[in-house]
């Protein structure tokens, strides 16, 4: 075998995952070994760019390991304790160099720009001589005797003592995430430890009338997910953004999309989003617009409540009644009609028939089964195979969770790379 191809550890993908793996292995464990990356894009760390629309909540202080979906809870909980929040902050600030800045819990870089950490760790890996192959999509991985042979599209064929499987999952596939770890495990372990990637993190749509005309509006609130038998099956607090094809996403309903998703999936097909577009309770909605009727009586329902709603959001709760705020004064609204206007607002029904694609969710559900894992990631009965990040079964909530979770497996793994090279 050509020498120049023999590599102590091949990571293949190089996005935060792999490439934190590549900082942490060549740093702690293992000065003067060859480590490979090898990512099919033509750069690496491009999905990373993308992440916090452009400015990259690299973690959390207040990381809740209740806040993740994966098949082993408890490992997940060990892993995050070994590795959490802490470590990272102490690995991007005194060995990347990064300046980090807190907003609450969430964790920034200062620059508020996502091409900082890109850099940092792009240029920190040449430092100390990671290599890199770029433009090469790996097709194969093969176990033989104390090695695995890498075979890529263009036909090349790389060995290492240890491989790094750090692909990713299916979401932003123009930035080389195409669910490939499905496809090189397939012969290296049984198919059932893997569950099917689906998208997560995402919009959901809903085909009821009007709600395209709020297109562009925020606001501060609540949503619960409701099954086909009524029973609320998430939910979650923050900003709810209507979207201009015709749904719903903000951070609180990225956060419990993957509830719809897997409902949507299983065939229930009477799934809604109840929002609560107030932020506050039926019960003071009603106050404040008790309040106003006695104050503003003259006034048409959209300019006498514009201090507390916006007029789109009146406008089109008001629909829902058979009412025109426009066009109706708050004196012609009766304490019924109050109490049912305060319910809507702070309960509004939303039917949802779908979900954003790959294309939009931010991240995926599903991957390698992290029970079938070890715990430094290695598949266990497959020595030397290693799977990190979003290849793996586990993802959380918007808040530095899923990059969180990219940087603790990747520590791990190289922890456990240091005993095999």
């Amino acid at each position: 075998m050509m020498k120049d191809n023999v590599y102590d550890c091949v990571i293949i993908g190089g996005g935060a995952a792999g490439l934190y793996c590549a900082a942490r292995l060549a740093r702690s464990y293992c000065a003067n070994k060859r480590f490979l990356i090898i990512e099919a894009g033509p750069r690496v760390g491009r999905k990373l760019a993308l992440t916090g629309s452009g400015r990259c909540n690299l973690t959390n202080t207040e990381i809740d390991p209740d806040k993740y979906n994966t098949d082993d809870p408890d490992k997940l909980r060990n892993c995050l304790d070994r590795y959490g929040c802490t470590e990272t902050i102490d690995f991007y600030e005194n060995v990347l160099g990064v300046v980090l800045e807190n907003k609450g819990s969430l964790v920034y870089p200062s620059t508020y720009k996502s091409s900082t950490v890109v850099d940092a760790l792009r240029f920190y890996i040449s430092d100390i001589n990671v290599e890199t192959e770029l433009k090469e999509r790996v097709i194969s991985i093969a176990d033989k005797v104390n090695s695995f042979v890498v075979k890529t599209e263009s036909g090349r064929t790389f060995h290492a003592k240890n491989v790094v499987i750090a692909t990713g999952g299916i979401t932003y596939p123009t930035t080389g995430s195409t669910g490939d770890a499905e496809n090189l495990l397939e012969k290296l372990t049984d198919d059932s430890f893997f569950v099917p990637f689906k998208p997560a993190l995402t919009s959901l749509t809903s085909e009821i009338t009007g709600i395209k005309a709020l297109a562009g509006i925020r606001c501060r609130g609540d949503v619960k997910i409701v099954d086909g038998e009524g029973r609320v099956r998430d939910h979650s607090e923050g900003e709810i953004l209507f979207t201009k094809e015709g749904g719903i996403s903000g951070i609180c309903v990225m956060d419990v999309s993957g509830t719809v998703v897997e409902l949507l999936e299983n065939g229930d097909d009477n799934v809604k989003a109840v929002l609560n577009l107030t932020g506050k309770s039926a019960g003071e909605i009603f106050q404040m617009i008790y309040i106003r009727r006695q104050m503003y009586a003259q006034r048409t329902c959209a300019d006498a409540l514009s201090g507390m709603l916006l007029r789109s959001i009146t406008d089109f709760v008001m629909k829902k009644m058979g009412l025109k705020c426009d066009k109706m004064t708050l004196r012609e609204l009766n304490d019924k009609q109050i109490a049912e206007l305060s319910n809507l607002l702070c309960a509004f029904p939303v039917p949802v028939k779908g979900y954003g694609d790959v294309d939009k969710a931010q991240v995926s559900s599903g991957g390698f089964k992290l029970l079938r894992l070890d715990d430094n990631m290695q598949v266990k009965d497959v020595t030397g195979l290693y799977v990190i990040g979003e290849a793996v079964n586990c993802n959380g909530i918007c808040g530095g969770y899923n990059l969180q979770w990219a940087w603790t497996s990747a520590a791990l793994a190289a922890e456990g790379i240091s005993q095999n090279v």
